[in-house]
């Protein structure tokens, strides 16, 4: 592949998932949901909490059946799952359609379009592999730098039905388009068979990993899922100025991941792991002494939250490439992210249940320092583990 070809892919891909990442704008449309179909908090996370379990579920069944010849299929199948998705969203006539339009199909198109970019990269004879991944990756994290502000005007001008239309619109007339591009040859032909198994993966330092994504992604999740409500809603705030944090919160959690990379590289993997929870343990602590008192505050400890899912992300695959062989990090890696998807059922559970029966948010905060605890004692263990096992 020219170099001119891939810069085009690349610039397309990030342009693919800043779109894509609009799952984590979420929150700008949870409490009118809320509102519209009568729900608890609770009920109201439930498109989110599908939207990323089946975006996580998704990832490693289409890494499972992505090669060099259906690349561009898989880009016009999962964009269009992502329109239907958005366009059922702006039919749907009760709370249960609206789940399998926002939840089931949106979370399912981004994640057979996801790991695409990335193939594509490994693929590829270039020798920044790791810068262009960051790259690309930095564009889902920086979504909602983008979108959030574009959903709430939306909401604001034509209502919550026709914001799901406007982007199903935007999805068709520019993601939709670019899947032409995916079409390409590579330089070198692989065809790989995997006899790895699950039976086979089941060892302590998997399931270690997993436990730990399954935390840190919970945590992430769950704090990004309610960034707008607890800003707007519980803490009061102007809802415009809550709007605009959001953006900057994006920022924090796009840029995390290239410094988290980036100290990786420097410290190895056990240190930066302990700051970005260490990180985390501050910013729900800030959380309990705030209570929305001080908006610098709420800016601070939600910054810290985002910040950290972004650094976790980043953190996990190198932890993947530490603790097995090369030869099967994909699909490994594949089935460790399905713990997001699990996280994000955690998540959406024990913030609304909380809510609901508690009514205050300080009970979230101290969840998360339990979890925080329980995360620490996994590295503990992570540290006396056999490395680059071979399966």
């Amino acid at each position: 592949m020219s170099k001119r070809k891939l810069t085009i892919l690349i610039i397309s891909s990030f342009w693919m998932m800043l779109l894509m990442g609009t799952v984590y704008s979420y929150s700008i449309f949870r409490t009118e949901v809320a509102n519209i179909y009568q729900l608890s908090t609770l009920e109201s996370g439930l498109p989110y909490m599908l939207s990323l379990f089946f975006y996580a579920l998704f990832m490693m069944l289409s890494g499972r059946i992505l090669n060099d010849k259906n690349i561009r299929y898989l880009v016009f199948v999962g964009t269009t799952l992502i329109i239907l998705g958005f366009v059922l969203s702006y039919l749907a006539t009760n709370f249960y359609i609206f789940m399998i339009g926002y939840g089931f199909l949106i979370g399912s198109g981004v994640g057979i379009v996801y790991g695409i970019p990335l193939f594509i990269i490994q693929r590829s004879n270039t020798q920044k592999k790791g810068l262009l991944t960051g790259m690309v990756l930095l564009g889902f994290g920086l979504s909602p730098l983008v979108t959030a502000p574009l959903g709430r005007y939306l909401l604001i001008t034509f209502g919550l039905d026709q914001a799901f239309l406007i982007f199903a619109a935007i999805f068709l007339l520019t993601q939709l388009p670019l899947g032409f591009l995916f079409n390409m040859t590579f330089d070198e032909d692989i065809h790989q068979k995997s006899s790895l198994k699950l039976k086979s993966l089941l060892n302590k330092n998997f399931i270690s990993l997993y436990v730990l994504f399954v935390i840190t992604s919970s945590i992430g999740l769950m704090m990004i899922g309610l960034s707008y409500q607890v800003g707007a809603t519980y803490y009061e705030f102007d809802m415009h100025i809550v709007t605009l944090s959001l953006s900057i919160f994006a920022i924090c959690n796009g840029f995390a991941r290239p410094l988290f990379g980036y100290m990786i590289d420097k410290l190895g993997l056990i240190r930066p792991s302990i700051i970005s929870l260490l990180l985390i343990a501050i910013a729900a602590g800030i959380g309990i002494m705030n209570q929305g008192q001080h908006y610098v505050l709420y800016m601070l400890s939600y910054g810290l939250f985002w910040f950290n899912l972004g650094a976790w992300l980043s953190i996990m695959p190198s932890m993947i490439k530490k603790y097995y062989d090369a030869s099967h990090y994909a699909k490994i890696y594949g089935m460790v992210f399905t713990a997001y998807g699990i996280g994000a059922i955690f998540s959406t559970i024990i913030s609304g249940s909380i809510i609901d029966i508690m009514g205050s948010t300080t009970y979230i905060y101290v969840s998360i320092l339990i979890l925080i605890v329980g995360a620490l004692v996994i590295i503990n263990m992570l540290r006396k583990q056999p490395q680059n096992i071979v399966l």
